[in-house]
């Protein structure tokens, strides 16, 4: 990959690499949810982050810089400014992105279009697994005196609860909390989103921020799709950005009951120590597409041609090395 300035990069040549066989990866059915948020736009709402990715508690959100640009080209230029020329990174992830995908992604050559792709969204996955990793965090440090805590703890242990349809009355809640709050692995994620929105270019997305062909059935104004069945009401979901896309996409998963194999899968490979991989997590996306198996390859296939698996070893800029707040609420107590 060259820069405008002429620099080459090969990481980027191999990232983007351009295949005949790709085309067949590239189209992006409309997956079947098996979980529906009922999560509301706002009529008239804009995507202006970073107000309409900011959850109350029980939550930390990490800060991401959304750049604006006309067009690709533009985009690109921009997003190298602020996040450098190299891509991937070795470790960190600059934490930059947008609210949303240029309007002209269709209408550059492939390798802008990926890296552009990449770009944008590996902050994105990246800072929803931190979101995650840390209240993860919490709830292992709290966990076995979940019953003794009281105050500010308390409500966000409750809360995380909540979320995450959990009853803490019931045995083995913290348990099964746990088996639900826990991250997707960058490159399955992003293998997905890829997939699912035609990198990006899908009406879908391009229109609405939805990356993964959400369905709804509770939004007036949501995208109706060409080819719904006569008698069908559903809609495409209407996110204000791509980051609001992804944080549905991660709580179907981490919540649906189609998903249950994909968490046990999940779980399996926590207890034997491992590092979370999409290649292999993927076995339990079946429940995802009426296509079941075929579908779980083609997301496979995503990953090893791209070499996806290298976002599994990256980190957003600054975020982990945040110490929860609990362990640096004792750690303020043992200076006292």
């Amino acid at each position: 990959m060259m820069t405008e300035t002429g620099m080459k990069d090969w990481r980027i040549g191999r990232w983007v690499a351009i295949s005949a066989g790709l085309a067949v990866l590239v189209a992006a059915p409309v997956a079947y949810w098996a979980y529906q948020s009922t999560e509301e736009r706002v009529e008239g709402e804009s995507a202006e982050p970073p107000s309409d990715v900011v959850d109350p508690e029980p939550f930390r959100v990490p800060e991401l810089t959304f750049v604006e640009a006309d067009g690709s080209e533009a985009m690109l230029e921009r997003l190298r400014e602020r996040g450098g020329e190299q891509w991937p990174p070795d470790a960190q992830v600059p934490p930059v992105t947008a609210a949303s995908f240029p309007d002209d992604l269709a209408e550059v050559d492939v390798q802008t279009r990926k890296e552009v792709f990449f770009r944008i969204l590996t902050p994105i996955v990246l800072a929803e697994n931190a979101r995650l990793r840390e209240a993860r965090e919490f709830v292992a440090e709290v966990g076995e005196r979940h019953e003794a805590l009281e105050g500010a703890a308390r409500e966000r242990l409750e809360g995380l609860a909540a979320h995450y349809r959990v009853d803490l009355d019931d045995d083995g809640a913290i348990e099964e909390l746990l088996r639900r709050l826990d991250e997707i692995p960058a490159d399955m994620a992003v293998a997905q989103a890829a997939n699912e929105s035609g990198w990006g270019t899908s009406r879908f997305t391009r229109q609405a921020n939805n990356l993964f062909g959400e369905w709804t059935w509770t939004q007036e104004e949501g995208l109706v799709p060409e080819r719904r069945g006569e008698g069908e009401t559903h809609r495409i979901r209407v996110f204000p950005s791509l980051q609001r896309s992804v944080r549905s996409y991660y709580f179907t998963l981490n919540v649906g009951h189609a998903y249950d194999e994909l968490r046990d899968l999940r779980a399996r490979m926590r207890d034997e120590g491992g590092e979370l991989d999409g290649e292999a997590l993927s076995a339990g996306l079946t429940a995802y597409s009426e296509r079941g198996e075929a579908y779980v390859e083609e997301v496979r296939s995503m990953i090893r041609f791209n070499e996806l698996q290298r976002l599994n070893g990256l980190r957003l800029e600054d975020v982990e090395r945040q110490p929860t707040e609990l362990a640096q609420a004792e750690a303020e107590a043992d200076g006292e």
